[in-house]
């Protein structure tokens, strides 16, 4: 198991899922100097998946979250969307959608960090397959010139890429 970020082997597979120039094109000219991160959390292969992407080395601050995990099955991952999308709804986050024709389930809400008014996570979580997919944005608003998600339909946008990239 790796001990820090560092030390994480990336997966070919999630390379695949989200290569940088993917988002480069969902997002247009502002992803100049986007670079994929290594998580170290866990460990990479062809079905699960943890990384960061991010421009600079600006610590806490803007930043794509991709995960991939499996479920047990087609149905679990699919009560696991509709367990994000109620728990949504019960904490009031707003911009709250159910998406059509992005995997078998899928959820996209914007929420305030409950640890900081200055973060805003914009999200996008679907699944597919028997794996649940979460993206998420970070905005922080802290000066930086590092933003490179200006709205949550491009979040959405990427999302959809990955469920193409997804199907066999």
């Amino acid at each position: 198991m790796a001990s820090h970020a560092a030390d994480a082997a990336p997966s070919a597979w999630c390379d695949r899922l989200l290569p940088v120039a993917a988002i480069a094109e969902a997002v247009g000219a502002s992803s100049t100097g986007l670079e994929r991160v290594a998580t170290g959390v866990v460990a990479e292969d062809d079905r699960h998946c943890h990384r960061r992407y991010r421009i600079g080395q600006v610590p806490a601050s803007d930043e794509l979250i991709l995960m991939v995990t499996p479920a047990r099955d087609a149905g679990a991952a699919r009560a696991a969307v509709d367990g994000m999308a109620r728990d949504a709804t019960a904490a009031h986050y707003f911009g709250l959608s159910r998406p059509t024709g992005l995997g078998d389930a899928a959820v996209h809400y914007r929420r305030r960090d409950p640890l900081s008014e200055a973060r805003m996570g914009l999200h996008v979580n679907f699944a597919m397959s028997g794996q649940v997919v979460e993206l998420a944005y970070h905005n922080v608003d802290d000066g930086e010139r590092n933003k490179f998600v200006q709205a949550s339909s491009e979040v959405e946008a990427i999302a959809r890429g990955i469920a193409a990239r997804m199907t066999p």
